[in-house]
């Protein structure tokens, strides 16, 4: 029987959501439930590349290449629209990224996508953001709230489900947040690192991991990820076969048009104004067929004429109308965008999808 967790950050002041999420649960879909995790994965596995570089930087005795998936996949806190505080009971050390919330420790303002030291009774502060949704908590050896089929995320939609092991818990108002024993990788009396951007004064900091600090700066930069989300985001798709039995006019009118985010999108889809009128008629003689499996980013068309792209939270089989699969790394960047945003839908094929992908997550894997 494990030894219950002696290390917590616990919640003080809560107005907006917050919940634990890794990368999901890799293989549960076929067993009916929601394969989950962090919405936005580019946030959340910087938040772990850098607390992995961090502890490879100041402590590198422990060899980190073996665990290296382990660690990326160490689970977080998502926060959606901030306006959250924390607690520290004990010394930690936390990396911050995603949605800007101008976060505080002890009420003085710290920077976003970076490592932060945090000492024991420390008060952190998220604000609501005023761009994005989603922020990242990352701490020191992951959040250690009990896993359920291969992972730590928390779903709303299986709360009440009464499983013995699934994650029942909802993180609220004095809320203990149970963290790893050893979460305390500083080894100076720094309480801020730009890992990316400063070089640690260390005679064990040689040129060749210097040349690697640089290359992930300028490979995994943030604003190079983010950079098209002050204008309507283009969303790549792979088409199915509705698509494919569309004019090409009708192709032409969909991919120009500019869909709104609704108010009523969340982590289990993203739902859209409506389509253009000159190609209702091709989705009203699609009759809806029996449910089959969907999938992160399958693009549905219900009767009401307006898309829903499934996200984090999505079930596992539908009935709509599939127009196609968006992107998983235009997804990422999706989750980011709130209601009253604007998006535009682009075909692309299966090949691209798969190459936009691995280069996604080599970049992360290469830098460690």
């Amino acid at each position: 029987m494990s030894a219950k967790p002696k290390n917590y950050l616990t919640v003080i002041k809560q107005n907006g959501f917050c919940s634990v999420q890794d990368l999901g649960r890799m293989s549960s879909q076929h067993l009916g439930f929601s394969g989950s995790g962090a919405a936005d994965e580019y946030a959340f596995l910087y938040a772990n590349y850098l607390l992995c570089l961090a502890q490879k930087l100041f402590q590198p005795s422990v060899q980190l290449n073996h665990h290296l998936t382990h660690n990326l996949n160490q689970a977080q806190l998502e926060i959606t629209l901030g306006q959250i505080t924390f607690k520290a009971e004990q010394n930690c050390t936390i990396a911050i990224t995603g949605a800007d919330c101008s976060v505080s420790i002890n009420d003085k303002p710290v920077s976003n996508w970076q490592i932060h030291h945090v000492k024991t009774h420390d008060i952190i502060h998220f604000s609501q953001p005023k761009m994005g949704l989603h922020s990242y908590l990352a701490v020191a050896g992951g959040i250690q709230n009990k896993p359920w089929l291969g992972s730590r995320s928390q779903t709303s939609t299986e709360k009440g489900l009464g499983f013995n092991n699934a994650p029942a818990d909802t993180i609220s108002l004095n809320y203990r947040i149970p963290l790893a024993e050893h979460c305390n990788i500083n080894d100076r009396n720094k309480e801020h690192y730009n890992l990316t951007s400063t070089i640690p004064a260390s005679g064990r900091f040689d040129l060749e991991q210097a040349s690697k600090v640089a290359f992930a700066q300028k490979q995994l930069a943030p604003s190079t990820f983010y950079k098209e989300l002050n204008k309507p985001l283009t969303l790549r798709f792979i088409p199915q076969s509705l698509w494919h039995s569309f004019a090409k006019k009708q192709q032409t009118a969909f991919c120009k048009h500019q869909f709104t985010i609704s108010a009523d999108s969340n982590r289990m889809g993203y739902r859209l104004s409506e389509i253009p009128d000159d190609i209702t008629s091709a989705i009203s003689n699609t009759q809806s067929k029996l449910s089959k499996p969907v999938t992160f980013g399958t693009i549905q068309l219900p009767s009401n004429n307006q898309p829903i792209v499934l996200m984090k939270e999505r079930q596992t089989i539908g009935g709509y109308p599939v127009l196609g699969s968006v992107i998983q790394t235009d997804l990422f960047k999706l989750s980011q965008l709130r209601p009253g945003n604007k998006i535009q839908f682009s075909p692309t094929t299966l090949n691209f999808a798969q190459q936009q992908l691995s280069a996604f997550h080599q970049k992360f894997c290469f830098s460690i």
